[in-house]
């Protein structure tokens, strides 16, 4: 995966001030200004935007990168949060679809995404 930005912690009290917005927020109402203008987004952009606030009032170091749609193994496993090696066993019983790239397993971005929601 390519990380072109991370960010340090935040501070115990900036984090603390985040969460508070984040968390007592309603519905959509999550306005974005940039330079001056109200920017709209639609509900995958805004339910990023909240996962990013949300991830930096942790008080932990936070990365964002592009992800390509195939995966290898390694990237798969970071994305499910598991080992390489119970990856390659989810997909060997058929409990995680595969495309091979010659003799390397690839895993479709979507896929882990939905596995990884089963595993919450």
């Amino acid at each position: 995966m390519d990380f072109r930005f991370v960010t340090r912690a935040l501070s115990t009290r900036a984090a603390t001030q985040l969460g508070a917005a984040v968390h007592g927020r309603t519905g959509t109402d999550v306005d974005v200004h940039i330079a001056g203008s109200a920017v709209p987004l639609d509900d995958t952009a805004r339910d990023a935007v909240l996962e990013l606030l949300t991830q930096l009032a942790t008080v932990k170091a936070v990365a964002i990168g592009t992800v390509n749609e195939l995966l290898t193994t390694s990237q798969a496993a970071e994305v499910l949060g598991v080992s390489d090696t119970y990856v390659r066993k989810l997909a060997d019983a058929g409990d995680l679809p595969i495309e091979m790239r010659g003799t390397h397993r690839r895993f479709r971005l979507e896929d882990l995404l939905r596995q990884r929601d089963r595993f919450r």
